[in-house]
């Protein structure tokens, strides 16, 4: 999820709009975030070498997608993915009773699991956030650890995965990333090193399976698995239904062919069930349905994803174990800001909802044609979507628009969803909403509004709603959960840009509704920002190339990566000489001489050994080749280059029969092989090696020059929330600033006699530097600035407010990378970082008076 301007993840950073601790939640969230977020601290212990290549390669590696655009898993994301890693493999909690005596503050009136015979897990995050991303990762590491991890770990990881919707609508959502395994090609889950073991198929409802994969994702929704009953047991009232669905019925059918494809396969099963809301009864059918998979495919675990998973009376599920409030979504970014609409708007005494509910209607379409003239630039549409008491009043509305308004809403421009009784859409509409739910955010699609009975239940994702008029109470006794109703409003719809922009949702509603959305602000303990309608006007700032400005635009070359990892270390690792290895002598028998003066990373023997007890094991071995072959496999894995294993098991035996121990030792010897297989002895020779290859996994490469100047001028309007700058010298006509320092400097520049031209860098323009972190993964830095001085001189110049190693290291890439371009293009690029201290102490008139000081 490419929002803002992306930074290199700092662990030991609090995050100062983080309010998550202060907001009540579900009894074992509070202790497990401390206790994921002390585990992350300390290098992720006692985790397989599979899942820690992974939380690298996703959290500590830079992304780019297809199209070049960055790419980046939000930090709720890597909490939630986090959160299951460290309960399931770590703590190794199986059981939701296990976990509640385990973590959970209080028990007091803490429902204790009918049946719990595996491992059960439920991820609160907020609609919109992203819970299909972390679906995909949880998918990812079960199967490759259950691929990779030797025979006795690997077992108990699943290798196939059921993952179930709750209706049609949703199904049809997650088969847009699923069917034939999209999101596993497009997102960058798998690391390249790895990706000789995604064996892996995903099947969607009524597609057979093709060739035999080692991996298999079935997706459905639940109805497959039994057919719909009456509703005449069913204590839901209809509008509950309307937004959750109906529930789920007892009345049986013969179980669907996924049952018998997944009983077929090798290995556990992973459930997954999204909206998982609907689970709330242990005697539904949707969880007897699981259990009876359980009965003939072992579970290795259920993971319930949900915005909202409560008990009809409000109480959050005991067994969730990270909690994404909306309140902390909207702070993010990651959702819409709801504001809701202030105005003193009579209702007519009429009969006919487009004459009684006139007022409000009125200022929603004024709304909406505000957002549709700012928003054209951007090449974006906005959705009006409506809510009215019934569907004749639905009806007459719809009709109100067309007759009213046919410019904006006449025809096909104007959609009415109808719904049934029991709050399902009526068959007549069930293919116009299916087409509607993948298609209305599309440019070439017609609709610019939505009226309905009832917000559209999940599966509705809609990213372009921007006003939503609601006319219509929700009765307490519904139980109306107030999130879902008002998210289906609130996906952004800028995700795809990586830019600074603040989205919004306007809330346009009569008393009976507003009350309603009061209680979303005391559920989620949050104060929604208001407007005042009709007064408050729209202003969304568009940064924009200027054609007129042609002559402050700038070019900057496009160069191949200079650095690159090497496919083999086969010829350096020929040359490593184990003899010159810095590492302590390992002790060979106990009460040797070794073992009371060891020291290594300033830990004693018996220190170490209690550090890495429960991170580093190996099989009992039998013979010393054992041994040498999995500490090859380590160390290959350890620098992300699994093919190295033939070459490097020479120079670990080497390493044992002659340095390892200070003297050479006779591989052979029980006691030797012993000594060797120690925890101590796995840590310290893997640790060893990596430390002599890890620099050489890196490659530098002349560059070849792509383009000699991409302009500035190319990049597309976007959307931006942050401080601007009105400069003169700047193709755009506003400057982009991420903070109160940028701003400064950009005026800075804009002033400064020997500047000719000037701009920030947004990061939708794309343009970074590759650069090498301190555990050699490949990073991209985005330099802040670019300037034209009146020698003809580029400038690539960093704004900073402190200094870290990190910082280093992207100031020697963006030195090269200045080289580089210099000697390929024939025209002069420098470097310059500039801190705030500095900058506020010199008070510079010109670029050069910054120039002079690094000298």
């Amino acid at each position: 999820m490419p929002r803002g301007k992306r930074r290199i993840v700092d662990d030991s950073q609090e995050n100062l709009l983080d309010i998550t601790a202060k907001l009540r939640t579900a009894p074992c969230v509070p202790a497990l975030r401390e206790a994921v977020k002390a585990w992350r601290a300390g290098g992720y212990k006692g985790i397989t070498e599979t899942t820690r290549l992974l939380l690298n390669h996703w959290f500590r590696t830079d992304h780019r997608l297809a199209n070049g655009r960055p790419f980046g898993w939000h930090p709720s994301q890597r909490d939630a993915i986090e959160a299951v890693i460290f309960v399931w493999e770590f703590e190794k909690v199986r059981t939701r009773k296990g976990l509640l005596e385990r973590y959970a503050e209080d028990l007091k009136n803490v429902r204790l699991a009918t049946y719990d015979e595996f491992a059960r897990y439920c991820i609160k995050m907020a609609t919109g956030s992203g819970k299909t991303k972390v679906m995909s990762l949880a998918v990812a590491w079960q199967f490759l650890n259950a691929m990779r991890e030797r025979e006795e770990i690997a077992r108990d990881y699943a290798k196939t995965f059921l993952l179930i919707a709750p209706n049609v609508i949703v199904f049809e959502r997650l088969k847009i990333d699923f069917a034939g395994g999209r999101i596993f090609q497009v997102d960058p889950l798998i690391p390249k090193e790895l990706k000789i073991f995604w064996d892996f198929d995903c099947v969607m409802r009524g597609e057979g399976e093709k060739a035999h994969a080692e991996g298999t994702l079935f997706l459905t929704n639940i109805q497959q698995f039994y057919e719909r009953g009456g509703r005449e047991d069913d204590d839901e009232p209809d509008a509950m239904a309307g937004v959750l669905g109906p529930k789920p019925p007892a009345q049986k059918l013969e179980m669907a062919d996924f049952t018998e494809r997944i009983a077929l396969r090798e290995g556990r099963l992973l459930v997954v069930n999204d909206e998982a809301h609907h689970t709330h009864d242990e005697e539904s059918e949707w969880n007897r349905v699981i259990r009876g998979l359980h009965a003939r495919t072992p579970l290795a675990a259920q993971l319930d994803f949900s915005a909202t998973p409560r008990f009809q009376k409000g109480a959050l599920f005991p067994w969730t174990i990270c909690d994404y409030p909306l309140k902390q979504a909207i702070l993010d970014g990651i959702v819409k800001r709801p504001m809701k609409g202030v105005a003193k708007i009579h209702e007519a005494k009429s009969d006919h909802a487009s004459v009684k509910y006139r007022g409000y209607l009125i200022a929603g379409v004024e709304r909406w044609r505000e957002y549709r003239d700012q928003l054209a630039p951007l090449g974006r549409k906005p959705i009006l979507f409506g809510m009215l008491n019934s569907t004749d009043e639905a009806d007459d509305v719809g009709d109100w628009l067309r007759t009213k308004y046919p410019e904006d809403f006449g025809g096909d421009k104007t959609l009415v969803i109808h719904t049934n009784q029991t709050g399902e859409v009526a068959k007549r509409d069930l293919e116009p909403a299916r087409r509607l739910a993948r298609e209305v955010d599309l440019p070439e699609n017609p609709v610019n509004a939505l009226v309905s009975v009832l917000m559209l239940r999940e599966g509705w994702d809609v990213q372009n709603v921007t006003v939503v008029v609601g006319l219509r109470p929700y009765a307490a006794k519904a139980n109306i959960l107030p999130e879902q109703t008002i998210g289906r409003g609130l996906r952004l719809m800028f995700r795809d840009i990586p830019a600074a922009y603040r989205e919004r949702v306007d809330i346009i509603g009569n008393k009976a509704f507003l009350d309603f959305v009061e209680d979303l602000e005391k559920l989620e303990e949050l104060q929604l920002e208001t407007f005042e309608v009709g007064r408050d006007k729209l202003h969304i700032v568009t940064i924009a190339p200027q054609a007129e400005r042609a002559e402050y635009d700038i070019g900057l070359p496009l160069l191949t990566p200079a650095l690159v990892r090497r496919k083999s270390l086969a010829e350096q690792i020929a040359t490593l000489d184990v003899q010159s290895f810095s590492c302590p002598v390992l002790p060979l028998r106990a009460g040797d001489k070794a073992e009371k003066t060891f020291r290594y990373e300033g830990f004693d023997l018996l220190t170490l050994q209690k550090e890495i007890e429960r991170e580093y094991t190996i099989p009992e071995p039998q013979t010393p080749q054992e041994v040498i072959g999995y500490y090859a496999r380590r160390i290959a894995q350890e620098v992300k280059l699994p093919s190295q294993f033939a070459v490097l098991a020479p120079k670990v035996r080497d390493f044992f029969e002659h340095k390892a121990f200070g003297r050479t030792v006779d591989l052979e010897d029980k006691a030797t092989i012993r000594a060797m297989s120690t925890n101590v002895a796995h840590y310290v020779c893997v640790q060893t090696f990596r430390k002599a290859l890890l620099n050489l996994t890196i490659e530098e490469q002349r560059p070849q020059l792509l383009d000699p100047a991409r302009l500035l001028s190319s990049t597309p309007p976007f959307p931006w929330s942050r401080p601007v700058w009105e400069g003169r010298k700047c193709v755009f006509n506003l400057v982009p600033c991420d903070n109160a320092f940028e701003r400064a400097f950009a005026k800075f520049l804009d002033s400064a006699s020997d500047v000719t031209a000037f701009s920030k860098l947004p990061e939708v323009f794309g343009f970074a530097i590759e650069y090498t972190d301190s555990d050699m993964n490949l990073r991209s830095y985005y330099p802040d600035f670019v300037a034209v001085d009146e020698s003809g001189t580029r400038w690539l110049l960093e704004t900073k407010g402190q200094e870290t190693a990190e910082v280093e290291r992207k100031d020697e890439a963006a030195q090269r990378w200045c080289e580089d371009a210099s000697e390929l293009t024939n025209t002069r690029w420098r470097y310059l970082k500039v801190p705030q201290k500095q900058f506020e102490q010199l008070q510079a008139a010109t670029l050069a008076d910054f120039t002079m000081l690094h000298v």
